[in-house]
């Protein structure tokens, strides 16, 4: 197998890795214009919806999100398309901070774990068939987790090692969003059988 056909599953990943490289080198200038803010985006800058996503409040906030992003890619190749992992990845991206600006009261928002913990979650959802205990286990962690840490007071290392406050909410609406991407997925599938 050729080099191109060993990195070809990775394109999406490689394609945000950068991305997100690139503001950063160019940090902390770079955060004003790419970060969500709340005001900015209600005065019509709408691109900071999705700009946020590869914003990061430091090289540790950074390199925690590329680690997991490069894992879970890693996890679901085997069980996943592409096109069907970047369309999930895609969506979590859109419609995280999409939720942030319609139900949150927060000024400003960087980073991928809200996205990443829907991309973890939904793969978890489209891989049910192909690896029902790996599945599982991922949905019961994931379900835990957000219970946790939307009840209680859990993140404080994690803020102070990205120097940010964590927005558990963030976690919360990404998964929200892959189970919305699910749903669609689902019925389109349905609806095509039918169709055929």
């Amino acid at each position: 197998m050729s080099t191109k056909n060993h990195i070809k599953p990775f394109y999406l990943v490689i394609f945000i890795i950068l991305i997100s490289l690139f503001i950063q080198v160019f940090a902390p200038e770079s955060l004003e214009f790419f970060r969500y803010q709340s005001t900015e985006v209600s005065n019509g800058e709408w691109w900071r919806l999705i700009s946020a996503n590869f914003t990061h409040s430091n090289w540790n906030h950074w390199v925690l999100n590329m680690l997991g992003l490069l894992l879970m890619d890693f996890l679901f190749q085997p069980l996943i398309s592409f096109k069907l992992r970047a369309c999930l990845l895609t969506f979590c991206i859109v419609i995280n901070v999409v939720l942030i600006h319609m139900y949150l009261t927060i000024h400003w928002y960087v980073g991928l774990s809200g996205a990443l913990h829907g991309y973890l979650f939904g793969g978890a959802l489209l891989s049910i068939n192909k690896a029902k205990t790996f599945a599982f286990l991922i949905l019961i962690i994931v379900s835990i987790k957000l219970f946790v840490e939307l009840n209680w007071e859990i993140n404080q290392t994690t803020a102070s090692f990205i120097n940010a406050n964590v927005v558990e909410e963030a976690h919360l609406f990404g998964t929200i969003s892959s189970i919305i991407f699910c749903i669609f997925y689902w019925l389109s599938h349905k609806i095509r059988k039918v169709i055929v």
